[in-house]
């Protein structure tokens, strides 16, 4: 068994996680997160196996996914980047000597990861970005680094020295004429080396620096973080739909101007409060979030259709099949307004359904336990959702 299947629940309830240590998620997201890095010897011990190095290069030479080739420093502290798709050959002239391969979004393509993500339930699905898989030869590495985003690093196969720095702010000097995001100085607080099924949780803006001690996988679980100019720009895009109903701005205390061309403070501050009254308005900034929060990672993405009819699913269902919600697709609930928002629009669920979505959604599989008592209606949902490319058939955990 790969993954836990019940990991989801596990959060939830607030229990003690192995792959947390032990912790809590209430402990770990109260003195952890985006505060302190953590490291769990042996939490995912099943990534020994989830895929090969060769494997990981394959999907590389997809046009499907992005991926990239890092290399260096070289005698002269130079770094090299490639973009892909990368052909065959490519690997062959990579030499066996530092170099990385990246592989962005493998979640997408290996479906067994949403049982992965799982673990990580504890924070909302609408914060995940992706799992991307990266592969590295003895000494490969991308540098010494912040990002801006939680990342949870799951070692698979083979051994890499981590090392993690200081804070980094914006105005930290990077190394110049350089094709990657290196720090120019790195104050390194603490060192180790992992090796498969260690977990090391970096929050957003520690420096770290990770070198191959021979070839091996590292899993990130990286965790996006909306920067809120978006934020606004959604909230701003859902009041223009409000057309006729939209609010104007309303000023019956007015005072005289001194000058016919001003903008005073007095003003400002009525069109400050006409704002803030607006978002202080918790359902309806969900309604004005949810479409930009739902959108897929990648904007023209298209599920891939697959006919199911309900007897199908029925038949599929009796043969011991589990289901499995399309991972290139992002899901949200909206438990006040009862809407599943997907890929940034609104689903179309009867009632009948609606109740049951909170089921459905609880985690990213839906095990035979669960398929096995609904109702014939939420099968035909299931069923026409299964036809849209929505769900993927898988074996059961």
């Amino acid at each position: 068994m790969p993954f836990l299947p019940d990991a989801s629940d596990l959060c939830r309830r607030d229990e003690p996680l192995a792959w947390l240590g032990g912790l809590r998620a209430s402990e770990f997201l109260r003195d952890y997160w985006q505060k302190k890095p953590l490291l769990v010897r042996g939490a995912f011990p099943a990534l020994a196996d989830l895929i090969s190095f060769t494997e990981l290069q394959q999907l590389a030479e997809e046009d499907g996914l992005e991926s990239r080739v890092i290399s260096g420093p070289n005698a002269t502290g130079q770094w090299t980047l490639k973009n892909g798709p990368f052909k065959p050959i490519t690997w062959r002239k990579q030499g066996m000597h530092d170099w990385t391969v990246l592989v962005q979004a493998v979640d997408h393509a290996l479906p067994v990861l949403a049982d992965l993500l799982d673990h990580f339930a504890f924070v909302p699905e609408w914060r995940i970005d992706d799992v991307m898989v990266s592969g590295a030869v003895s000494g490969g590495s991308v540098g010494p680094h912040s990002d801006q985003y939680d990342v949870f690093l799951l070692q698979g196969p083979g051994s890499r020295h981590w090392r993690l720095g200081q804070h980094v702010s914006a105005a930290d000097a990077l190394v110049p004429d350089q094709p990657l995001r290196l720090l120019a100085d790195f104050q390194q607080s603490f060192e180790a080396t992992v090796s498969t099924g260690d977990l090391l949780y970096v929050p957003p803006g520690l420096a770290h620096h990770g070198v191959a001690v021979d070839d091996c996988l590292t899993y990130s679980v990286g965790f996006r973080a909306p920067a809120v100019p978006r934020l606004l720009d959604a909230l701003a895009d859902q009041l223009l739909s409000l057309n006729d109903n939209e609010p104007l701005l309303a000023d019956p205390a007015r005072e005289l101007c001194a000058h016919s061309a001003s903008l005073t403070a007095s003003d400002t501050c009525a069109m400050r409060s006409a704002m803030l009254a607006w978002i202080d308005q918790p359902d309806q900034l969900a309604l004005a979030m949810a479409p930009s929060l739902s959108e897929a990672k990648y904007p023209d993405y298209e599920p891939e259709a697959s006919d199911c009819s309900l007897d199908d699913l029925r038949a599929a269902i009796q043969e011991g099949i589990e289901l499995i919600r399309d991972p290139a697709s992002r899901w949200l609930w909206l438990p006040a307004h009862k809407q599943l928002w997907r890929n940034g629009e609104c689903v179309d669920t009867p009632p009948a359904i609606s109740e049951h979505l909170p089921t459905l959604l609880a985690s990213r599989r839906l095990r035979q336990a669960t398929l096995s008592t609904l109702p014939e209606p939420v099968l035909q949902w299931l069923a026409d959702d299964i036809s849209a490319g929505f769900w993927l058939a898988v074996e059961a955990i």
